[in-house]
């Protein structure tokens, strides 16, 4: 199975530099950046195509590595060539398959392979890859040949529904994005408390990456600790008076799902009772 890139970026650099370091043949890269495709073919040792229709002759799985708005586009462009009997990949997490329209009357199989990981650096991505889990979803031809390929690279494979890929991408989203903008958060209000912002970094760094590590060993609701946990309704309040009404809002939002956690953890009880209607406005 020979493996061609289209777009090089860092979602390209990653995979390709992880195949390649797994025995997988890659074969290069196209890109309508010559000076992008060069540097990516050189980090991976592959082949700088200098047309499309080279990079579709020599391989069997052609990997769309661009951006979410220009998947259709390329795809346009590519059902002019020859394609019958290739896998065509997206790495979208929202776009299903459904993309490559029409694909099975011209004899193509297509899917969307999404890595969960935050993919931050095109040069060194790649390092920590190993701990990427890869969501594979499209038709059942050649899906199993896939996961196969994955796994054989020692990475975690799951399969979802084109109807679910939306939902799916918002849960890695919040893990992965959205949990930036929380640490930043976090940040910035020990800044207005005098932290320079490195030495903000280096107070929170130990207690966020001890969490996120017992979150994985033991669960998010064994991991849970704090006012919201303990009931404790005049710290929030504290908490809440200290905050700008954006900041409000946002730590109101959190408490929220934090305190549906505390409940599945500890059971109900009037503190929680009323520290929701706190939350809520219900009680001044």
């Amino acid at each position: 199975m020979k493996i061609g890139f289209i777009g090089a970026g860092r979602v390209g650099f990653t995979l390709a530099k992880y195949m390649k370091l797994h025995g997988i043949s890659v074969t290069g890269f196209y890109s309508r950046t010559r000076e992008h495709s060069m540097e990516a073919a050189a980090f991976t040792d592959t082949l700088c195509y200098e047309t499309l229709d080279e990079l579709v002759k020599d391989s069997d799985v052609i990997f769309l590595t661009v951006s979410d708005r220009a998947v259709e586009e390329v795809y346009e462009g590519l059902k002019r060539l020859p394609l019958k009997g290739k896998i065509l990949c997206h790495t979208s997490g929202a776009m299903t398959s459904k993309v490559f329209t029409d694909s099975l009357s011209i004899g193509v199989y297509g899917y969307s392979v999404h890595p969960i990981y935050a993919v931050s650096d095109k040069l060194t991505s790649y390092e920590n890859f190993q701990n990427a889990f890869i969501t594979i979803e499209g038709h059942e031809k050649y899906r199993d040949e896939l996961i196969s390929l994955f796994s054989g690279m020692g990475l975690k494979t799951g399969v979802i529904g084109e109807e679910d890929k939306a939902k799916y991408h918002a849960a890695a989203s919040i893990v992965s994005n959205m949990v930036c903008g929380i640490f930043d958060m976090a940040e910035r209000l020990l800044m207005e408390c005098g932290f320079s912002e490195k030495s903000a970094e280096n107070a929170l760094s130990g207690l966020f990456l001890d969490n996120a590590k017992g979150i994985v060993k033991r669960g998010a609701a064994s991991q849970l600790t704090g006012p919201i946990e303990r009931g404790d309704i005049d710290t929030v309040k504290k908490h809440l008076d200290t905050l700008s009404a954006q900041d409000r809002e946002a730590y109101k939002a959190l408490a929220v799902l934090v305190l549906d956690l505390a409940k599945k953890k500890n059971g109900k009880g009037e503190a929680y009772e009323k520290l929701s209607r706190y939350i809520s406005g219900n009680e001044g």
